[in-house]
């Protein structure tokens, strides 16, 4: 399998945590997803989910890991940053972004082209809470204008307008993060995997179950008719793949979670390959 999403740092994680947990769930590789710090960073001045922690374990253990790259955007020498990175032939894509800047933000847009010109998908966090990677309606004219970008949409914005009835404005009183209930056809997110094949979907965090979750009926179908741009990822913060938390603490191990989930919705075992490795590989350019 591929787990498309994975942090060094979250909740204290090491790479023998990283490691664990994706053993815990039958093995594979681990795509690790750095947040540099700067003054839009989700992190702050934090670098402990730095690019420099992702290629060092990468280095450390090159079967078992993919690291991508990240800068912040407002940062004075953002695309001279990651010229350098692409050319060292390490990191195979860029993100997570997850910066409060709006996704149409200009220097965003310079990232997103460059990252088409060499060839690194881009994966973005979009929520409406958290501020970070407002704007969500914008995303498809950004997806339009850089066809030879691939986006993949990740977090609480993308899941909640998989729903054309999604609410989302925070201030208002039918606003959830997780929404419940039915979905209705045909929500913005669901769209607009249709219509542009440089768009694809991470299934991790909290969002991506509930998202599936929430009606089973729709998410038979969406699984079916994006068979091709679905990447399975946890975004997990447990040690062990058991739940357990570097803290003493638990909570449910997300792969836990959407592993039965996706036996159940998907058609075939070949169906849930592709999700769970072969899209992922095929992104990439590895081995099917």
């Amino acid at each position: 399998m591929i787990d498309f999403h994975t942090h060094l740092g979250h909740g204290g994680r090491t790479l023998d945590d990283v490691r664990r947990h994706i053993d815990a769930h039958g093995g594979g590789l681990s795509v690790l997803l750095p947040i540099e710090p700067g003054p839009t960073s989700a992190l702050g001045d934090d670098d402990g989910w730095s690019t420099r922690r992702a290629l060092e374990a990468h280095e450390a253990c090159p079967g078992e890991t993919i690291p991508f790259a990240n800068v912040d955007p407002m940062s004075p020498d953002a695309l001279e940053q990651l010229r350098s990175l692409h050319e060292t032939g390490v990191a195979k894509g860029f993100g997570e972004q997850k910066n409060r800047l709006p996704v149409d933000h200009p220097r965003c847009l310079e990232i997103y082209r460059l990252c088409g010109e060499v060839g690194w998908p881009v994966l973005i966090h979009m929520d409406y809470t958290g501020v970070f990677g407002s704007n969500f309606p914008a995303l498809e004219g950004v997806v339009r204008s850089l066809p030879e970008t691939t986006f993949i949409g990740h977090a609480m914005a993308w899941w909640t307008n998989i729903s054309a009835d999604a609410v989302t404005d925070p201030r208002s009183p039918g606003f959830a993060d997780y929404p419940a209930g039915p979905v209705k056809p045909v929500g913005l997110t669901d769209r607009l995997l249709g219509e542009y094949p440089n768009l694809y979907c991470d299934l991790s965090a909290r969002s991506g179950y509930h998202g599936l979750h929430r009606d089973p009926e729709f998410a038979r179908g969406f699984l079916r008719r994006h068979r091709a741009r679905l990447l399975w990822g946890t975004d997990c913060p447990c040690v062990d793949g058991r739940g357990n938390l570097r803290d003493g603490g638990a909570r449910p191990c997300l792969a836990g979670l959407m592993l039965p989930l996706l036996r159940d919705l998907c058609e075939s075992d070949d169906h849930f390959d592709d999700i769970t490795h072969d899209n992922g590989a095929r992104l990439l350019g590895l081995a099917t």
